[in-house]
């Protein structure tokens, strides 16, 4: 019975077992070949940073001939920069370093088998057995040209086996590089290079208390490994920021620390990380504990926490103070809900925050049914990183019983160039306490204050904000009007 006609991407592959090599295979480079697998690892560093970028630095120990040799550094993902390479031992000398990249498929085997002899295999009809036949790949464009003694077939039915392994295929990239030792014998080998598929993020998870003026703060660093590469007890650094990749990266070097023992007490590291340190300018976070993470991996591990942090919370109207002439009427509005942490150690922080998003919670009394107050996620937004000193704003809604709403009172047209016009914005809040409200507003280019029932505060040239207490089931409300000569 004929058997289905095959094409070449789908042929099944025999890698047929023998000791012996093709010629092609240039016997006395692979008679040098000197393997460095993991297994020979010593030490391993990961320096990750937030931009798809890891440092990869390790000691492997290797058996050094006399002589020239290649050696074969296997277990290296395939996102290895290979310009970015360097290799040390004591008396070392690289004659030249190359990415080997071109890896064994069943199309690269026959691309590499192109006016080579391989073997076609048969199944005989009738009684089951294998038929071998010597064929010569002629071609493979648009499918398999094979020729079998004095007849040429196309895409022919059977499987192909090899005798031998094309050189320059492998199963695995391999970072190969060509050297002379100082002396023969066991040597450890540094290597370093920059590699892309490793990346890193912070999380943090807030807990607000009942009065919304303090938060316990979780630090969390989720680790991506989208390399094909394992990483087995690495120590771990995370780099805050971004490099310019234009030119070379630096490989980090450890400065002072960056955080006083004081500080430590107040933001206390989990138990798996160390304190952040300063480093050209950035910050890194070193891991205590070794940590493995393999091919495709996504684990998160803890950074740091921080309990009772002071916040400011603020109810926010952006927009409801408007100075421009053409909108009579605005609102009403709900304030935008706002928590301000300052990053000091005299208010429960001080140390680097990276950047990350923070996901608050909070307690809703009586909410649970139960007696005991049940958690509520309250919102989240993200923070770029905040240094020592620095505040950092969360944005977590809109609030439900603090609105707004404004009117025009005055417009009036003095010249061409010049105009006067006010506003009366009214203030409500349902809530049981009372609140304090920012009104937020651009005024136009060359305004002039005339008169205000509040003292204002300019948060650039021409954006101003009032701050008014708003009793509790009560309004407040503010005035103003402006002179613009242009």
């Amino acid at each position: 019975m004929p058997s289905p006609r095959l094409k070449a991407s789908a042929l099944a592959l025999v890698l047929l077992a023998s000791p012996l090599v093709s010629a092609a295979l240039a016997p006395a480079v692979l008679a040098q070949e000197v393997p460095v697998t993991a297994e020979s690892r010593r030490a391993l560093t990961l320096t990750v940073y937030n931009q798809n970028l890891g440092l990869v630095s390790e000691s492997r120990r290797v058996d050094l001939p006399a002589g020239e040799s290649l050696l074969a550094i296997e277990d290296v993902p395939r996102q290895l920069q290979p310009e970015t390479v360097l290799l040390g031992a004591p008396g070392l000398r690289i004659i030249e370093q190359s990415l080997a990249a071109d890896l064994l498929t069943p199309q690269r085997l026959l691309e590499a088998s192109l006016g080579q002899t391989v073997q076609l295999i048969r199944v005989h009809p009738e009684t089951g057995e294998d038929i071998v036949e010597e064929a010569r790949v002629l071609s493979l464009a648009g499918g398999m040209v094979l020729q079998l003694g004095d007849r040429i077939e196309i895409s022919p039915p059977g499987r192909i086996a090899f005798t031998g392994l094309p050189a320059g295929l492998r199963s695995e990239p391999a970072l190969l590089a060509r050297v002379f030792p100082g002396q023969a014998g066991p040597s450890d080998l540094q290597i370093d290079y920059l590699t892309g598929g490793l990346s890193w993020r912070a999380d943090y998870v807030a807990r607000l208390n009942s009065a919304s003026d303090r938060l316990d703060l979780q630090a969390l660093v989720t680790l991506t490994n989208a390399t094909d590469s394992n990483f087995e007890g690495a120590t771990l650094r995370l780099v805050a920021g971004e490099v310019n990749q234009a030119a070379p990266a630096p490989r980090p070097v450890l400065g002072a620390m960056a955080m006083q023992e004081a500080d430590v007490a107040r933001m206390a590291p989990a138990p798996e990380m160390s304190k952040a340190m300063a480093a050209a300018d950035r910050y890194v976070y070193a891991l205590q504990r070794p940590v493995t993470l393999r091919r495709g991996e996504t684990k998160q591990i803890p950074l740091m926490s921080a309990r009772n942090v002071k916040v400011v919370r603020e109810y926010r109207f952006e927009g409801v103070v408007n100075g421009h002439p053409g909108l009579e009427e605005i609102g009403p509005l709900n304030a935008a809900l706002i928590l301000e942490l300052e990053n000091d150690p005299d208010l429960g922080l001080g140390a680097p925050l990276p950047a990350g998003i923070v996901r608050v919670y909070g307690p809703a009394q009586g909410a649970s049914g139960g007696g005991e107050d049940a958690t509520l996620f309250l919102g989240a937004d993200g923070i770029d990183h905040t240094p020592e000193g620095e505040k950092a704003r969360l944005g977590l809604g809109e609030a439900f019983d603090v609105t707004a709403r404004a009117k025009r009172t005055v417009y009036e047209r003095l010249s061409q160039r010049s105009y006067e016009s006010g506003q009366q914005v009214t203030v409500k809040n349902a809530k049981d306490e009372p609140v304090e409200v920012v009104l937020a507003g651009q005024m136009p280019q060359g305004w002039r204050m005339l008169e205000q029932s509040a003292e204002h505060e300019q948060e650039s040239a021409n954006h101003l904000i009032w701050r008014l207490t708003v009793p509790a089931g009560g309004e407040a409300e503010l005035t103003y009007r402006i002179r613009v000569s242009n």
